[in-house]
């Protein structure tokens, strides 16, 4: 079955946790499903206050699908929630898409989803990387984002999988924080590349004339203090765009 296919994929260390916790559930104590007419049509519900993840599977699965279609060339997509994963396996159709990585706290959802749909080709390509919350700190996703590259860092995003995931904010902004801290240290240890340096340095030799020979930031406030009531800021390059 798809759970067996799915658990023998997790045959990596990195996966030993998950697979042990995966293994040893028995019972599903905090959630339940039901499936209709549909093989889409695949809902999950919260036992404790019978509330759905999904208010119409197949529709909120046709939107998402159509706003994943602007991200069609990205390699890489990060994920909080793995819901009933349908999204995912067509997702990961696209050739185009090298990565998923998914961020899941409840434990009885990976086992769900691992149930539902037959993942064990792209877990055993390390095209579908399940994280589970328990196991996520920093060496580990000092891992994951090793094994990305640096040249996805400027696509990071962290979708969030639907709306029921909304109860989980805290944890996702405390997992935004370490995945973003994760990235500020990759580019903090590999430095600026040469270019960027070069490109710096002739700029600052270039501008060094005016720089000696124009008023220093204390002699133009000296200068200038109570003249006018306005004063008008002059910038180029990236920050223009904030600044204005």
């Amino acid at each position: 079955n798809n759970f067996n296919k799915n658990l023998k994929a997790l045959s990596g260390f990195e996966y030993n946790n998950l697979r042990k916790k995966l293994e040893d559930l028995k019972e599903l104590r905090e959630f339940t499903f039901t499936q209709g007419k549909d093989n889409l049509d695949i809902n999950i519900i919260k036992k404790r206050n019978l509330k759905k993840m999904y208010q119409d599977p197949i529709k909120e699965l046709e939107k998402n699908l159509e706003y994943f279609k602007d991200f069609a060339r990205y390699p890489v997509l990060f994920f909080y929630g793995f819901g009933n994963g349908i999204l995912y396996k067509i997702l990961l159709q696209n050739q185009a898409l090298k990565r998923i990585i998914i961020f899941e706290k409840e434990l009885e959802l990976i086992f769900l989803a691992l149930n539902f749909i037959d993942f064990s080709k792209d877990l055993s390509l390390g095209r579908l990387i399940i994280l589970h919350h328990d196991d996520i700190n920093l060496p580990k996703m000092d891992k994951v984002f090793r094994l990305i590259g640096d040249l996805f860092y400027r696509s990071y995003s962290l979708h969030i999988a639907n709306d029921f995931y909304e109860h989980y904010k805290e944890d996702i902004l405390k997992l935004n924080k370490l995945n973003m801290q994760t990235i500020k240290n990759h580019n903090l240890m590999h430095g600026n590349d040469p270019k960027d340096a070069m490109q710096g340095i002739e700029q600052f030799v270039y501008n060094l004339p005016q720089m000696i020979t124009h008023p220093s930031y204390k002699e133009l406030l000296s200068k200038r203090k109570g003249i006018s009531d306005t004063a008008i800021i002059v910038s180029t390059g990236p920050s223009l765009t904030k600044q204005l």
